[in-house]
């Protein structure tokens, strides 16, 4: 039993401000109402009042709100958790950041394009070991390779263009970084399959890309590039308030256009062995990638624990819904037969 964001849990720290602040509007409504006269007449003057209904109430918007945050946090539990022992490849995704990714040639933009099509990827390779690379100007190791392909897709979710705070597009040290990561976080298995995915539009500068990608091709280790973008470019948009307030220029004041370079992402993946694809290409992308990795030599991995979990967070968001729903139904106030009953009412004879 885990929770798949447990952040959000520290939201509980609100109930008791709340329960205190319920606690000193009660005082502060009692001393209010003691200063318009006896408490009794003025209860009677207001419709009456029932502070055992208000507690209920106020219990009732507590448990709802309680019940939210646990929905929201998504309590998970383990239906099946097992050693398994699988033959895999390794593959490290490399994902650029840069600001041209946000350009909007490809709809909504080419960071969203890129991120669904790569959680499809993963989704397919999951049987391997996956690691993650974010670049820019300067790249770095998002997530080393693991088998867990949920953590992949979790750290892949998070993937923004502020990841890497130095713009450019540094394809040649992405490349570097990953071939690292298989020296240090690999298996010391020669046989095994190795090859690395370029997620980018191929606006590089970097004139190492090339030197690279030899490097990777002399070590075994494919090279994949996938393209994102048109070869006719769009500007780059500048957000403010989640509107377009313009878009990048350059120092002559001119708007900047980005282009998706496939000459580059091509010689890339032709260098180590690979491919290049485009992802426009949509769902053939990821049958094309997937047999190019099922190719790939497979050795034996040691034993790891596999769980499946199984979310709950429908459950508590159910539950808090039909609490408001109760709590609204529920007037605060007495009942008008309950106002007509009078144990101590005396008759006239």
């Amino acid at each position: 039993m885990a929770f798949e964001h447990p952040y959000i849990l520290y939201l509980l720290g609100a109930i008791p401000v709340l329960i205190l602040s319920f606690l000193l509007y009660l005082r502060w409504r009692k001393l209010t109402m003691q200063k318009f006269g006896d408490p009794e007449i003025v209860k009677q003057l207001m419709d009456s009042p029932s502070p055992v209904r208000k507690w209920i109430k106020f219990s009732l918007l507590l448990s709802a709100l309680i019940c939210f945050i646990i929905g929201l946090a998504n309590l998970r539990v383990g239906s099946k958790k097992e050693k398994v022992t699988g033959e895999s490849a390794e593959i490290i995704i490399c994902f650029d950041v840069s600001n041209s990714m946000l350009a909007e040639d490809v709809k909504p933009n080419r960071l969203a394009q890129s991120k669904f099509m790569v959680a499809q990827l993963i989704d397919k390779l999951a049987a391997n070991k996956i690691g993650l690379i974010v670049f820019a100007g300067n790249s770095y190791v998002q997530m080393p390779l693991t088998h867990d392909a949920r953590a992949a897709l979790m750290y892949l979710d998070g993937i923004t263009t502020g990841s890497v705070p130095t713009q450019g597009t540094a394809i040649g040290s992405a490349i570097e970084t990953a071939l690292q990561e298989f020296k240090e976080g690999g298996t010391d298995d020669e046989r095994k399959g190795r090859a690395i995915i370029i997620v980018t539009d191929g606006e590089s500068h970097d004139e190492n890309a090339v030197e690279m990608a030899k490097q990777a091709a002399a070590m075994q280790i494919k090279i994949i590039t996938l393209g994102v973008g048109t070869s006719e470019g769009a500007p780059i948009p500048i957000r403010r308030n989640g509107m377009i307030d313009g878009f990048k220029k350059d120092r002559a004041g001119n708007v900047v256009l980005t282009r998706l370079n496939e000459p580059l992402m091509s010689n890339l993946a032709a260098e180590a062995d690979g491919e290049y694809r485009n992802i426009a290409q949509g769902k053939q992308v990821i049958s094309d990638v997937a047999e190019i990795i099922d190719g790939l030599d497979k050795t034996k991995d040691g034993e790891y624990a596999y769980s499946d979990y199984a979310n709950h967070f429908q459950l508590f968001l159910g539950i808090g819904l039909l609490l408001l729903i109760i709590e609204y139904l529920l007037s605060d106030r007495k009942p008008d037969w309950v106002k007509k009953i009078n144990l101590f009412e005396q008759h006239e004879n």
